[in-house]
């Protein structure tokens, strides 16, 4: 097996890119060195970041790199792939997820508010309401007259 590591620098050449047709270049640029990082690592779980992407797409589609130097980090189980030069800080674990039956709690909590709410809105409501009546009830009274 490999040995485990959290940071490593290594340089991948890329020449069988150059067998492929020139409108693929780019594409099997990439997968190559998702093979290249697979066969190093032992790992499946492979991200690649932004910066490398736009180094092997920098030339365009036709002309890819001949090799390319990046910096695999390991996070948890996931082995990410940077540039040499980028920095690569681990996202705090989220807080602990609250279990149906608290959010359960927390929404009977809420309800009652929301009804005593809902009763002040709706006696509000009633006064346009019964003016809008009263307005149309004097157009039918004019039409009939």
């Amino acid at each position: 097996m490999a040995k485990e590591f959290k940071e490593k620098i290594i340089t991948i050449n890329l020449r069988k890119v150059f067998e492929k047709p020139s409108t693929k270049r780019a594409k099997s640029a990439l997968f190559a060195l998702k093979k290249a990082v697979k066969k190093e690592t032992r790992s499946e779980n492979i991200k690649i970041s932004n910066q490398v992407n736009e180094e092997l797409w920098q030339n365009g589609l036709f002309k890819s790199l001949r090799r390319i130097t990046v910096k695999l980090v390991t996070d948890k189980n996931i082995i990410r792939v940077l540039m040499p030069q980028e920095k690569f800080e681990a996202k705090e674990e989220k807080k602990e997820k609250k279990t149906i039956k608290e959010k359960l709690e927390e929404k009977k909590e809420q309800v009652p508010n929301l009804k005593e709410e809902k009763i002040v809105e709706t006696k509000k409501e009633e006064k346009p309401i019964k003016q809008k009546d009263e307005k149309i009830e004097t157009t039918k009274n004019k039409k009939e007259k």
